[in-house]
């Protein structure tokens, strides 16, 4: 299954980021533990859980890590390369990226990536039954 619509109705609340790989012009993580919502045109009217996925963000023109440890401010990222390795919250808004969460386990990592556009393809999901 490949999705490149609706990134609001796809979840990655506790996924992982198992691999980044920069190419030019985008940005491709394996992602295992993501959700596709029953709400998006392509999920045949079912919730999905994810195992294995991969996010292939394309159009990338700049990105930008940084982390949090107590302060009033947000510091530059001191691995940029691989910014975090759990997904809290993940958005597209206004042609940026946004995803936040975990590295390590520690606590606050944010990752921007300006771009315009992503595919998601779907390597293993099983249907949620309701």
């Amino acid at each position: 299954m490949k999705i490149t619509t609706d990134f609001d109705k796809l979840g990655f609340h506790d996924a992982s980021i198992e691999k980044i790989e920069r190419q030019l012009g985008s940005i491709i993580l394996e992602i295992n533990g993501a959700f596709i919502s029953k709400e998006h045109p392509n999920s045949e009217g079912y919730d999905w859980n994810i195992e294995e996925a991969t996010l292939k963000i394309l159009g990338v023109t700049k990105e930008r890590a940084t982390f949090w440890d107590y302060d009033k401010a947000a510091k530059e990222h001191p691995e940029p390369d691989f910014p975090l390795d759990e997904i809290m919250h993940a958005h597209f808004v206004e042609g940026v990226f946004s995803f936040d969460g975990f590295k390590q386990t520690v606590p606050w990592y944010e990752w921007f990536i300006t771009a315009n556009s992503f595919v998601l393809e779907v390597k293993n999901a099983s249907k949620i039954s309701s």
